[in-house]
């Protein structure tokens, strides 16, 4: 079913929000509201929503089923990488990048690198969640 002139208008006009949005969130969720699983939602979200309003055959065509594999993988290998620099650096998830001001960005030591990881993680597995739902319903 294709969505009207409407809607994919103005899914395309908010989905670059939705992602700039996210990517806030992804960086300052140490120092505000929200935080890695909040920005990978949004993220998931404004794929999704091009997906409902435009088609999958058209959306995969630029989000590619592995693309979005390989984004979860590698999302997931950096988690464990930062845990294992922490590990060798004085315990599980040892913040090892420290200084900065309170309140700066930079004072989050490595919360935010583990919220862009967690971000990704997230918004790959339900965009990816998504796909083997739509391919399950084309079988049918």
């Amino acid at each position: 079913m294709k969505m009207s002139l409407i809607v994919r208008t103005t899914t395309k006009l908010i989905s670059p929000f939705l992602v700039a949005y996210s990517a806030y969130l992804m960086v300052y969720g140490h120092l505000s509201p929200g935080g890695g699983f909040q920005a990978g939602v949004i993220l998931a979200v404004s794929i999704i929503l091009l997906i409902t309003s435009h088609g999958y055959n058209r959306v995969r065509k630029t989000f590619k089923f592995w693309e979005v594999q390989l984004i979860e993988g590698v999302s997931g290998e950096f988690l464990a990488l930062l845990a294992t620099v922490g590990v060798f650096s004085g315990g599980f998830f040892y913040n090892f990048l420290r200084g900065g001001e309170l309140g700066s960005l930079i004072s989050g030591g490595i919360i935010p690198l583990f919220n862009i990881g967690v971000a990704l993680k997230v918004g790959a597995a339900f965009t990816f969640m998504f796909y083997i739902l739509l391919r399950w319903v084309e079988r049918d």
